[in-house]
């Protein structure tokens, strides 16, 4: 029986897992057999670009019209789009690149996303690439992972591919999240003086999702940057200090808009200098710009030199000086840094409280741009995500308090976690010029491309190798298995607005009981 025969054939031909391992074999003997890139398949793939239903905010698209032309012309591959009339390109420019809009994907082979797909549209016996945040354990989408077992899915992580030999991320939005986080923070910066009494010229800046382009920014940027020359900046505040943390994208994203300002570099040693001569007429019409590494802000419990390997090997002997050396000179802290559990935090709830409660500092720490979004990570009191809805939330360490209130003390926080697609136009299409190589592969029926093959968390019913670990956390969770015939039943106490996203994301699954207790 020929596979293409079996692929055509209703599914009752064959039970399920008999014709899965003979398309499975015969696919890999095709693919060994051919040496023609188009011949790797027995038919050219039928692609899938998920339509983003997370949230209205989410624009962004997998592929952009251009590269789905471009795909279809290389490779003969069907691609198919759900319908958007929320994606920042329209239906028909898709159509016109010779994609089929389609509600229904589930002729695809494929299906490209970005963010989690609910559990309840996922589509059996699919493979899928979208960010799927579950190859940590995350304790929040095991249901998710659970489905992708139960479904028999082959999940493709696009944050697992990376080159072979350096293990860089390969496909990814690179400084899109630094772009837009840092125009948030020159933003809420303005609304915060503002609120305190202070005009200045960030008041001029709008949050990331209002421009265009990326264009339109740099225009904006300029404008502002005219303002801090011939205006200067408000006296009380001076010298407003920018500090970056992180090297990575995110922080070089970041400092490419920040670095369009009027500005000058320092170091961590010329803080104190640059603080006793505050007044000095020069940091009235710049900012400063400080660019910190755990060279600069770690110190060995013990005393001794900072060692940069003996830090990453034992981070249990030092500590951050954050709060003590930096902190007190710092107007926004830009936080790009990736950490870990076992490194010392940046600064803890308690550090900020010291900071608050001197009233020398009440013109430092006026914001922070959390870019890195770790939610109790680097920062202690960096509690929750922000969204686009509602960027801003306000930390009072000294009272233990946390509010939305602008004119209220606290220290801003913007922490949204999912930045790029406030500039959804840009960040679509250098994410899909970092995918198309492998899109292309997959159109092809190159499944073995060692860049898919590492990125699998699952397929087959069965957990990838590297991700076999995460077995336990699903046994521990038994409740979570897709398509038991046990329902769920949950007690929600409280109906106010907080309790409304959960409300909203246990209404997706089928098998859940929701009773809604509040107090009369």
């Amino acid at each position: 029986m020929s596979l293409a025969y079996l692929i055509s054939s209703p599914r009752s031909v064959l039970p399920r897992q008999n014709l899965r391992r003979l398309i499975n074999t015969s696919s890999k003997s095709l693919l060994a057999s051919q040496t023609s890139p188009l011949a790797r398949s027995p038919r050219a793939m039928v692609l899938g670009i998920r339509r983003e239903d997370k949230n209205r905010w989410e624009r962004r698209t997998a592929l952009t019209p251009d590269h789905v032309q471009r795909l279809i012309g290389e490779t003969g591959a069907q691609v198919l789009v759900q319908p958007s009339n929320t994606r920042i390109f329209n239906n028909s420019s898709f159509e016109k690149a010779g994609a089929v809009i389609e509600e229904d994907l589930s002729k695809a082979d494929i299906i490209l996303g970005i963010k989690e797909v609910p559990i309840d549209k996922l589509i059996d016996d699919k493979t899928y690439l979208v960010f799927s945040h579950t190859h940590k354990g995350q304790s929040y989408n095991l249901p998710s992972l659970q489905a992708f077992l139960d479904k028999n899915l082959r999940v493709i992580d696009y944050e697992l591919m990376v080159d072979q030999q350096s293990k860089r991320r390969l496909v990814l939005f690179g400084k899109h999240a630094g772009y837009a986080g840092m125009i948030d923070g020159l933003h809420g910066l303005g609304q915060r003086l503002l609120a305190l009494g202070y005009n200045s010229p960030f008041i001029h800046m709008g949050q990331a999702h209002v421009y265009p382009n990326l264009e339109c920014v740099h225009t904006k940027l300029r404008h502002v940057g005219n303002i801090i020359t011939d205006q200067g900046l408000p006296e009380a505040f001076a010298p407003m200090v920018f500090t970056f943390t992180g090297a990575g994208n995110v922080t070089q994203g970041a400092r490419d808009i920040f670095d369009k300002l009027p500005h000058e570099n320092i170091s961590v040693d010329e803080l104190p200098y640059i603080a006793k001569d505050r007044y000095n007429e020069k940091y009235k019409n710049r900012l400063l710009a400080l660019q910190v590494g755990a060279q600069d802000y770690v110190e060995r419990i013990n005393g001794g030199k900072y060692v940069r390997e003996e830090y990453r090997e034992f981070p249990e002997r030092y500590r951050s000086v954050f709060a003590e050396k930096i902190a007190p000179y710092t107007t926004m802290l830009v936080n790009g840094i990736y950490w870990e559990s076992k490194y010392p935090r940046l600064m803890t709830t308690q550090d900020l409280a010291r900071i608050q409660s001197q009233r020398e500092m009440r013109n430092r720490m006026l914001a922070i741009a959390d870019i890195s979004c770790d939610i109790g990570g680097s920062l202690e009191f960096m509690s929750h995500a922000s969204t686009i809805d509602s960027p801003f939330f306000y930390v009072d360490a000294v009272n233990n308090v946390e509010h939305k209130d602008i004119e209220k003390p606290g220290v801003q926080i913007n922490s949204i976690d999912n930045l790029p697609t406030e500039l959804p136009f840009e960040a679509s299409q250098h994410f899909g010029d970092s995918l198309y190589p492998f899109a292309k592969a997959l159109a092809i029926g190159d499944l073995e491309h060692p860049v898919l093959k590492s990125a699998v968390i699952c397929e087959g019913g069965q957990l990838a190798g590297p991700h076999k670990h995460l077995e336990k956390l699903l046994q521990d969770k038994p409740q979570i298995r897709v398509g038991s015939d046990r329902r769920k039943r949950v007690l929600l106490a409280g109906s106010g607005m907080v309790s409304q996203p959960l409300v909203d994301y246990l209404a997706r699954s089928r098998d859940t009981d929701i009773t809604i207790g509040t107090h009369q």
